[in-house]
């Protein structure tokens, strides 16, 4: 395979492209061998009609996004089923739905659990845009949800690539969450309509008006919430037991003075709960008798119970509160900046380490998620505030004394006002082309300016801001530090990262800094001057590709260090002593003995097999990664090495034994995993095992080690005969009852998956798995093991050159290989595979058929079906002789595509007595190059969706029809692209 010899020549030419330490004239032979291979396999594309050439990486799932606890209100679910409505019915004219209703209403929450329904889409996107929209954020965030990046600053070659991307995706729902004015779909590269039928979107908004200007086609409003709907969530929130009048009667008082809308009455309630009744209305009396809070823009109700709920927080939670008012309406706060944020406010003033830190932190944030002051964001263990909370909590600091400024988002520049009581400022994402000389801001501890354009920082820019002890110039296109920097004697945390900042040679003798961060930078060496910032507890130097240089005897300095990144970045660690060494010693990392969390690149793999006392057994999080690719996506425990032998070192052994997610490339000397000299993989979830010359993957003695396993793939090892060894293993020791992954991919020398008894595998969770190029398999699973296949959804098999059946009929012939003909239809077929989605069959050659009738009728969840390059394949669906009697229209009642491309035998797709199926749901039909193929299973009353019918214009005038109106029907359909 050329792609396969290219990769053999990179890996023999010297350097490493990680470390920049390049032998340029032989890179640019390869790169130009890599150009000429690239328009080649550009031109097999252009040329077939392939829509996947491979397992494509997985992308964001928005369905996972975390949602608080929903409250089924009556008035909820009707909205909820409004927009399922609307978004099941396939017709075009219905492609832009305007949710809206007032602020705090729940629009955003409503459609999070529209999303977790059962809706007909591929794809679901969800993307914040807020007051005040950024065309570039918006694309970058669907983008993000596609799997791929936008490069460059040109918004029409943006939006026409991500245009482009959409257009790929067959069903895809975009929610453009809170909008307050128009929104240029074209200019953000949304295809709709005409341009992409199978597109729909969803906005929300405060306003009808804004769902006119964005044209939309319907509209959901989302009223006030009833008197009963009211109490109910107040109840909820506030903890009530059922039935007691006496507490009827305070909630009803209660709920009265809060208003109808659901973000004020969860505040309220969850506010009160667990307090005695009698000091609810208390309460909101003595709130209403105080000086009263106006905040422009939001209801009366909501600002009370706001303030009431801010009033029942601690010192420590007011502050996180307020520092989440600091960063833009889309951003949302991850955990770790709320623990910097503690650390280096002093929160806790008795506590010195960050990790301690952030345990003290943790519960206060999540007492704040459980009161609705703070809402869950987009991701996992990140957060955001509500816009109408946000303004009310500045609206209270700042009445209290609290002087801040915070305009995250709000594209300002730097603000005219004085500056010279200001505590904190955040002109996050604010369009601050450039910096005042000499600002007079003396009493200003957090400065926040990522994000922004500019280039300079005036030379005496920190001269007057002198108590500034967070400051984060992150994201912008800085290339050198101020020389006033050193006056910030009070720093604490200093955040650079993703800047063009080259020289760091000023950051040092800061005797308060405790956070640094400059990640994604472009600094070739790290200064001498880090090893005197001496009370340093997390170094991040990740995403540094020019760093080729990290001196000796400086990480060993930073005795204090609890956190070190250093992933994708540089990695010539010094493994042996030398006198003379150029750079840092693994061992100094060995050294740090408060290290918590290490996230690390070695080139050298003799650290595997060199031991290293260190702070091992201490580490909650790591990330090691030897001589491979560094993986950014990797959980929190996790290891990436290469040329793993079965001598390693005892570091290594403990970091295995914790490891969650491992990556293995090119291991020798292995015959199985459990040759690793290891207690045991009991933390292991996820497992990739790339060119390793193992015989087999798994052995008997194995299975209790690995019980919560859930992914495995194993790619191109040449010499894997099987891949599970089942003998001599009890039922109960089988283990892997997690498992919902297996991806196995160039295996040339595999001849069975299972050896041994098949009684004893659990494959009951197992929802995806994929088999390419594994030349040997003639089954894919005996009788045994299909019928243990209920959870099943995407079965993908791929370039399986002997691969004849899916499901061998005869179980001896899986576990002895036998070779003698069968007759498929010799015996009956129990239920398999109920709840299969997805099947993709390609050049599989030696395939005759795909499924047996019996089969067919259980496959009704069955969504997808692709067969193609498969030269012998003659029929999709054989229907026998014993199942004539049972034959009925309703074959795949759910499948919505299905493509045949490129099978030269194929006569029939279904050879039954019955001469045409219903296909209820069947939306796309695909019928490339099957020249044999003289009729299809359908007439007039078939497919009553189909939208989309793939072929050649000169095979169709030849098929064979039953009635004159089926070629009526379809032929205005037809597409040659």
């Amino acid at each position: 395979m050329d792609v396969e010899l290219l990769e053999e020549k990179i890996q023999k030419s010297e350097g490493r492209c990680h470390t920049w330490h390049l032998d340029w004239r032989k890179r640019h032979q390869l790169s130009r061998v890599a150009t000429k291979k690239t328009v080649e396999i550009i031109e097999h594309i252009r040329l077939s009609n392939f829509e996947s050439i491979s397992f494509p990486a997985r992308s964001a799932d928005v369905r996972s996004i975390p949602t608080p606890e929903f409250v089924p209100l009556k008035s909820a679910l009707e909205v909820i089923k409004s927009v399922m409505k609307l978004l099941k019915d396939n017709s075009i004219s219905i492609n832009i739905i305007g949710v809206y209703g007032s602020g705090g209403i729940g629009k955003t929450t409503l459609m999070k659990q529209v999303m977790k329904q059962e809706i007909p889409f591929d794809k679901v996107i969800f993307v914040r845009v807020t007051q005040t929209p950024d065309v570039k954020r918006v694309q970058d965030e669907i983008a993000r949800f596609l799997n791929t990046e936008l490069e460059g600053d040109v918004e029409v070659l943006r939006a026409a690539f991500l245009s482009e991307r959409l257009k790929r995706q067959k069903r895809v729902l975009i929610i453009l969450d809170d909008l307050w004015g128009k929104l240029d779909l074209a200019v953000v590269g949304i295809p709709y309509g005409e341009e992409h039928k199978g597109c729909k979107i969803i906005l929300t908004s405060r306003f009808k008006e804004v769902c006119d200007e964005m044209e939309s086609t319907n509209y959901v409003q989302v009223e006030e919430l009833t008197d009963e709907d009211r109490l109910i969530l107040f109840k909820k929130k506030a903890g009530l037991p059922e039935g007691t009048k006496a507490f009827d009667r305070a909630a009803e008082e209660v709920v009265r003075q809060c208003g109808k809308l659901p973000n004020a009455i969860v505040i309220i309630g969850t506010a009160l709960r667990h307090k005695p009744v009698r000091e609810w209305n208390e309460a909101i009396k003595r709130k209403k008798a105080s000086t009263p809070i106006n905040v422009e823009g939001i209801p009366e109700e909501v600002v009370l119970c706001v303030a009431l709920g801010y009033d029942q927080l601690e010192t420590v939670a007011k502050s996180c509160l307020q520092f989440s008012c600091l960063f833009p309406p889309y951003y949302s706060v991850s955990m770790e900046e709320f623990v910097i944020h503690g650390l280096v406010d002093r929160l806790f003033p008795q506590v010195g380490l960050l990790g301690e830190v952030g345990n003290r932190v943790h519960p206060v944030v999540l007492r704040l998620i459980s009161s609705s002051l703070l809402l869950e964001g987009d991701r996992e263990s990140c957060f955001r505030i509500h816009d109408d909370t946000r303004k009310v909590v500045k609206y209270i600091a700042a009445r209290e004394g609290d002087h801040f400024i915070a305009e995250p988002g709000m594209k300002k520049g730097w603000p005219r006002e004085d500056l010279q009581n200001c505590e904190k400022l955040s002109l996050m994402d604010g369009n601050v082309t450039a910096l005042p000389d000499q600002p007079k801001c003396p009493r200003l501890t957090t400065l926040f300016l990522q994000n922004n354009p500019f280039a300079d920082i005036p030379n005496a820019f920190f001269e007057h801001t002198r108590e500034i002890k967070n400051l984060d110039l992150s994201s912008t296109n800085i290339s050198s530090l101020a020389p006033s920097l050193p006056c910030l004697e009070k720093l604490r945390s200093l955040h650079l990262e993703n800047t063009h900042l080259n020289d760091a040679s000023l950051i040092r003798e800061f005797g308060e800094l405790e956070v640094l961060i400059l990640k994604g930078s472009r600094i070739v060496e790290l200064p001498n001057g880090i090893g005197t910032v001496s009370n340093l507890k997390l170094l991040d130097l990740s995403n540094n590709l020019f760093l080729q240089v990290i001196p000796p005897n400086v990480i060993s300095k930073l005795s204090q260090l609890e956190e070190l990144y250093v992933g994708n970045s540089f990695g010539d660690w010094e493994v042996e002593e030398t006198a003379n060494g150029q750079n840092a010693r693994f061992s100094e990392v060995a050294s740090l003995t408060r290290l918590t969390v290490l996230y690390i690149h070695v080139s050298n793999t003799k650290v595997l097999s060199v031991d290293f006392d260190g702070p091992w057994t201490n580490l909650k999080r790591f990330r090691v990664c030897v001589n491979d690719d560094y993986w950014e996506i990797a959980p929190k425990r996790s290891m990436h090495l290469k040329n793993l032998s079965n001598s390693i070192a005892s570091w290594v052994k403990l970091l295995l034994e914790k490891t969650e997610y491992l990556t293995l490339t090119r291991s020798s000397n292995l015959q199985d995993i459990g040759e690793i000299d290891v207690q045991g993989f009991t933390g292991l979830m996820c497992m990739h095992l790339r060119a390793c010359s193992m015989q087999r993957i798994f052995h008997s003695n194995f299975y209790p080690t690995v019980q919560i396993l859930e992914e495995l793939h194993v790619e191109y090892c040449y010499s894997l005969k099987e891949v599970f060894c089942l003998e001599d293993i009890e039922g109960e020791q089988a283990g892997l009852k997690r498992l919902r992954e297996l991806v196995l991919v160039g295996l040339p020398k595999v001849l069975t998956i299972w050896k041994g008894n098949h009684s004893v595998v659990y494959l009951k969770t197992l929802k995806l798995m994929k088999v390419k190029d594994c030349g040997k398999l003639r089954y894919l699973f005996s009788r045994t093991l299909a019928e243990g296949l209920g959870n099943l959804e995407d079965l993908s098999i791929l370039k399986c050159d002997l691969m004849e059946e899916i499901v061998s009929v005869d179980e001896a012939e899986v576990e002895q290989g036998a070779a003698q003909e069968r007759n498929v239809s010799s015996a009956p077929q129990p239920m398999f595979f109920p709840n299969l989605k997805k099947l993709l069959i390609g050049k599989c050659n030696k395939m005759k058929r795909v499924l047996s009738l019996t089969n067919a009728h259980n496959l009704k969840q069955l969504e997808e079906l692709t067969v193609a390059s498969c030269n012998h394949m003659e029929r999709i669906i054989t229907v026998s002789d014993e199942e004539k009697a049972a034959e009925n229209k309703n074959v795949l009642p759910k499948l919505k595509i299905l493509a045949l491309e490129d099978l030269p035998e194929l006569d029939s797709v279904y050879n039954g007595e019955i001469a045409a199926l219903r296909w209820p749901s069947l939306e796309e039909l695909k019928v490339w190059d099957c020249p044999k193929l003289m009729k299809l299973p359908l007439d007039t009353r078939s497919a009553p969706k189909l939208e989309t019918f793939k072929a050649h214009s000169a095979w169709f005038e030849k098929l064979q029809w039953n009635e004159g109106y089926s070629k009526l029907r379809l032929q205005p359909l037809l597409n040659e692209k």
